[in-house]
């Protein structure tokens, strides 16, 4: 796997090796997170022992049932979620035969119409009446054209939360305060979470109602940033990291031909939330805290002594943070609806994608190789296969 990082290698690390916290962010995406779901499927075969989940929206509910479950359960609990939410395909059916380019497009608006009238059952179901008058004065936690009620048993039941806050796995998951428009982070690791806490994290106006906790609303965090990368990178520079950035929005696809495919493209530039620029500076402020610490040691003891030196040496780390960034690509049926098409084949066949590049990524196992003592953050991307090597 290349790096965007560096292009030449010394030949062996001059830092010390130290066991690297191993960290997972998930990024928001609806049912695009299934995903996400095959990712975490490879790196558990593989045998990673994840120590950290970050998660927004999607990216929260599957963060949450890895962190809530025992390593022998995690894999079940996440299948058991997406084959849960996963709506038939009869429609589908009769897209494969030869009529399928004429039907194609009518069995993807029926799967559609039917989440938009119906909900996912044990996810989201449609409040009634509340398209008839958008300017009905509701209380906050109702207005919204969906209830999602159904989604707090499900979570309930497919997550332990006592193992959860137990500090097994830290669970982190971001959510935008509605009075002040900030940022919040829950974090198990300094506080209890409950399903409240996953629920605000996804909750997307004005589809899905804000979340009351403690007396003020919460929506979605994907509204502020919908990839949680600062959260880890604030943590991480003092400490080795090996984080698996799992992005579902994919800014690099193809300019647009028609007005649905211009209606995906403005999802997929929204949604990314500039996450290569955010990395970029985070890669830049690391080398910098490298090179500091490296300076620093040149310096006579005398200087190392004096307080405001010593208050600036301090800004330095010799920690290395790798990021794993994999990046899913739009299927070739995938429309502007892609995050609310939860038909089982396309939910599948996101699953296999994502295993599929998690392998890839694991052949490869750049983070290994040794850097030199000046770098302190590498970004890992996997490069663009050709159509005939793809799943499916």
């Amino acid at each position: 796997m290349p790096t965007t990082s560096t292009k030449k290698r010394a030949s062996r690390s001059t830092v010390p090796q130290t066991s690297p916290q191993t960290v997972l962010v998930l990024q928001g995406g609806g049912a695009l997170g299934a995903y996400q779901g095959g990712v975490f499927e490879t790196l558990a075969t593989d045998g990673f022992s994840v120590d950290w989940v970050v998660g927004t929206s999607i990216g929260a509910i599957n963060s949450a049932i890895i962190a809530g479950n025992p390593p022998r359960r995690r894999l079940e609990r996440l299948r058991e979620f997406w084959q849960f939410v996963g709506r038939p395909d009869e429609l589908d059916r009769f897209a494969a035969g030869p009529l399928a380019p004429w039907f194609a497009p009518w069995a993807k608006m029926g799967n559609f119409m039917e989440t938009l009238t119906r909900g996912i059952p044990g996810f989201f179901a449609p409040r009634p009446g509340a398209s008839l008058n958008i300017e009905q004065q509701v209380p906050v936690p109702q207005a919204s054209f969906y209830d999602t009620e159904p989604l707090q048993s499900t979570l309930e039941r497919l997550i332990d939360f006592d193992y959860l806050n137990a500090g097994h796995v830290r669970c982190t998951v971001c959510a935008v305060e509605v009075s002040s428009g900030k940022l919040v982070v829950f974090d198990s690791a300094r506080m209890r979470l409950t399903a409240q806490h996953i629920m605000a994290s996804g909750a997307l106006p004005p589809g899905f109602p804000a979340v009351v906790i403690d007396g003020k609303a919460y929506w979605d965090g994907g509204i502020y940033s919908n990839t949680p990368v600062d959260v880890v990178m604030d943590d991480a520079e003092r400490r080795d990291t090996l984080c698996f950035m799992v992005d579902l929005w994919d800014p690099t696809e193809a300019e647009p031909c028609s007005i649905s495919a211009a209606m995906a493209r403005q999802k997929d530039i929204q949604y990314a939330s500039r996450t290569r620029e955010h990395l970029d500076d985070h890669r830049t402020m690391q080398n910098m805290r490298r090179a500091i610490e490296i300076l620093s040691a040149r310096l006579p003891e005398k200087d190392r002594l004096d307080p405001a030196i010593k208050r600036l040496s301090g800004l330095g780390c010799r920690s290395t943070i790798n990021i794993v960034r994999l990046i899913m690509k739009a299927l070739p049926t995938d429309d502007h609806n892609k995050d609310i098409d939860f038909a089982q084949s396309r939910l599948a066949a996101r699953w296999q994608a994502g295993a599929h590049d998690a392998r890839r990524a694991l052949r490869h196992k750049s983070w290994l190789a040794p850097l030199p003592a000046h770098i302190g953050m590498v970004i890992h991307e996997l490069p663009q296969e050709d159509a005939d090597d793809l799943p499916g």
